[in-house]
This record gives structure tokens, sequence and C-alpha cells, in this order.
């Protein structure tokens, strides 16, 4: 891509990828931000989100913009609804979760980028957002390319 032009990405339901038990849609990749971040819209279904982790590579930030989602670091949780900023720096342990019965929708800024490599090696895609909404999707494991792209699972339990 040239560095002096600009990129539009409209949405089509065939950008979506199911990884880990969550959707995701990757808006900005690092081979479009010459490696610089990735942005990715994501949305969990109840009960869905992330176990507690640390990122060496990446600071990992999220916005959200639909709903409330539940963080938490290993020793305390933070309700963060709509609208919330949450910064998560490499080595900071994270997780998160939709305890609500409602579908949470957030941004996800990775800087530096490549993340979404992961989640497009690990993930399927999905033909259909409007079937996805209205379906189950159960909790799947965390990928196993995590120790590949510096993610380390921490065994404490979401609280």
């Amino acid at each position: 891509m040239n560095a002096k032009s600009i990129k539009v990405d409209l949405p089509t339901d065939t950008q979506y990828i199911l990884s880990a038990g969550n959707l995701y849609r990757i808006i900005a990749s690092g081979a479009q931000t010459n490696s610089r971040f990735s942005l990715i819209f994501s949305i969990l279904k109840p009960g869905q989100g992330g176990p507690i982790h640390t990122h060496s590579n990446e600071q990992e930030s999220f916005y959200i913009t639909k709903g409330s989602l539940t963080f938490y670091d290993g020793q305390k949780e933070v309700l963060a609804p709509e609208g919330s900023f949450v910064f998560c720096p490499e080595g900071a342990s994270r997780g998160f979760r939709n305890n609500t019965d409602n579908d949470v929708e957030m941004l996800i800024l990775y800087t530096p980028s490549g993340i979404e490599n992961m989640i497009k090696m690990d993930g399927t895609p999905i033909n259909s957002l409007k079937r996805y909404k209205h379906e189950h999707t159960e909790q799947l494991a965390c990928p196993v390319l995590n120790e590949q792209f510096g993610i380390e699972e921490i065994k404490t339990p979401l609280l």
C-alpha cells in the first residue's frame, strides 16, 4: 500500500473470523499500517471473553462501543461500560468476560501490529454475521499459537 494513499474499509459479512470463541473483524492490519498498529472490531456474546494472560510483544487497548465488559487483572475486576477505554501495556496481566445477557461490541488496538495474524491462523471465517448473532457459540480453548505470538496464559481463574 502506498504510504500516501488513504484506505477505506467498508464492512461486509465475509470479513468476520471466529477465533477462541470470540468474533473478530480485522479493520486495519500491520500490512496496511506499515506494522505500526492493527485495529480490530470484536463482538462478544454473553459469557465469552479471554482468560487472564499477558502480551510480551504489544500493547492492547480496548474501546467499548456497545454494552459493558468486565476486565480482570488477577486480583480485581473492573466493569467497563459503553464508552470506556482500557489500556494494557505489554507485560500487564489482563482478562475479560462479557458477564451480561447482551452482546458486547468493542474496538481493540494493538501496537505494534501482528496479533491479527494469530486470529487469521487460528480462526474460522464466518459467512453470515446475522446468522452468527442469532446462534449460540460455545467458548473455545485459547489458541495453541499463544507462545508463538508472545502470549502467556496465567492460570488464575477469572473472578
